[in-house]
C-alpha cells in the first residue's frame, strides 16, 4: 500500500486560517483509515515538509481564498496550485507548495481547500464556519474518500 499522508496546515491564532488543522484533528479522532497518516503541520512548513519524507501521496487541508462562499470546498492538483502560487490562493503557498512542486516526480499532491470567512487574530473558527462545521467536515471526508478510492 502506498504511503498516504493527510496534512492539516494553517494558523490557529488567525480564526479560519486554522480550518485545515481543525479538520485534520477531527478526522484523526473519528476516522479509522489505517492507510493514512495524519500530520498537524500548522504553520510550521519546515516541520510539515520533514514529515512528508517517503510519502507517495499527500492530501493537504488548508484555508483557500478562491472567492467562493465561506465553507465551500475546492480540490486543487499540484499543477493548479503552482499556477496560482503568486495569486494569493493560500497564505502558505510560497514555501510549502513550491517545495512540493519541486518534488512532484516523487509524490502526488492534492489540496482540499476550504473557503474562509474571517482570517484575523483570534483563536477558533468564525461563527460562520462553526455553523457549517458538520457539513464542512462531511464534505471534506467524502472528497477525501473519493480521491483515495480513485487512486486504487
Amino acid at each position: 500500500m502506498k504511503k498516504t499522508i493527510i496534512l492539516g496546515i494553517g494558523n490557529r491564532l488567525m480564526k479560519d486560517d486554522g480550518v485545515g488543522i481543525y479538520i485534520a484533528e477531527e478526522l484523526l479522532n473519528t476516522e479509522e483509515n489505517l492507510h493514512c497518516e495524519y500530520i498537524l503541520g500548522e504553520s510550521d512548513i519546515d516541520y510539515s515538509l520533514s514529515k512528508l519524507e517517503g510519502a507517495e501521496f499527500v492530501i493537504i487541508l488548508d484555508a483557500i481564498l478562491s472567492g467562493g462562499n465561506p465553507g465551500d470546498i475546492e480540490v486543487y492538483s499540484l499543477d493548479k496550485i503552482e499556477s496560482h502560487r503568486f495569486l494569493g490562493l493560500s497564505p502558505h503557498n510560497m514555501h510549502l507548495f513550491q517545495a512540493l512542486y519541486e518534488q512532484r516526480d516523487k509524490m502526488e499532491v492534492c489540496l482540499i481547500g476550504v473557503e474562509p470567512f474571517d482570517i484575523s487574530f483570534q483563536i477558533g473558527l468564525s461563527s460562520e464556519l462553526e455553523k457549517k462545521w458538520p457539513e464542512i467536515v462531511s464534505k471534506v471526508k467524502k472528497t477525501m474518500d473519493e480521491i483515495l478510492s480513485n487512486r486504487g
